[in-house]
């Protein structure tokens, strides 16, 4: 596979590891949101599939430039028999390399990832007393894996942020001690102030929004809420005024 310059020597060095994913099939689960599957013969043997494992995708520029953007996704699903793996991705607009690529992807579309630093949720052997998520329509996916990992009689107040009122259509697993709360995006610290104020002791939280939400919402978790550092997960997902992830030449070098 091609080495793609100086960003492909670093990821090289760190232990990443090239593959190629084909798209086996696609399906539109909400109007802006979008499954494919995709089959590898060199990947699931490789990874760890955990709840909320992910990998980095290299995304062609839409305009032709000899550019790749990387972006992390979910896997939704895999089956390590068939090689077969699932991503779901929102469809942004105006379209942004990753939605670009996906609203336009056939069957038989090849692909570049890399798998290297993916984290998974963990159930902790000492259960929680609850569990607070917080997220949006881009980590659907993240979130739909860990509350079914989640055990029933565990609560769980989830918090959703709504940027678009079709966020509300995406398919989501039931769980029969979660309350959803969805939060309109008026400002970047809406979601976190709509969050109740209350004692979360015993319980663990985990984040995954906007950066400018995120940010609103540490101090929250840190000071208002008490969350000790081992209790809290808080990563940002993706910016609204920019992209997040890097790039790398598309340029194959012999």
């Amino acid at each position: 596979m091609a080495k793609r310059g100086y960003q492909g020597t670093i990821l090289r060095l760190l232990g990443a590891r090239d593959h190629l994913a084909t798209v086996v099939s696609t399906e539109l689960r909400a109007p802006h949101f979008l499954r494919i599957v995709f089959a590898s013969d060199s990947l699931l043997g490789t990874i760890d599939t955990g709840p909320a494992s992910w990998l980095r995708f290299w995304f062609p520029d839409p305009s032709g430039r000899n550019i790749e953007h990387q972006r992390a996704y979910t896997i939704v699903e895999s089956d390590s028999e068939t090689g077969e793996f699932a991503i779901d991705f929102v469809l942004h607009e105006p379209a942004v390399p990753p939605s670009h690529w996906a609203s336009n992807a056939h069957i038989g579309d090849s692909i570049a990832l890399t798998s290297l630093s993916s984290t998974t949720f963990e159930l902790p052997e000492a259960l929680p007393a609850g569990y607070l998520l917080a997220g949006d329509a881009a980590s659907t996916p993240a979130l739909a894996a860990i509350v079914t990992t989640i055990p029933a009689p565990i609560p769980i107040e989830l918090y959703l942020e709504e940027h678009d009122a079709l966020d509300r259509q995406i398919p989501f697993p039931k769980h029969p001690n979660m309350n959803v709360h969805w939060v309109t995006r008026t400002s970047a610290s809406a979601l976190a102030e709509a969050i109740e104020t209350r004692n979360w002791d015993g319980w663990r939280a985990w984040a995954c929004l906007e950066m400018g939400s995120l940010r609103a919402l540490r101090p929250r978790l840190k000071h208002d809420f008490a969350f000790a550092k081992a209790d809290r997960f808080v990563q940002a997902y993706w910016r609204l005024d920019g992209a997040m992830g890097r790039e790398r030449s598309s340029a194959n070098e012999d």
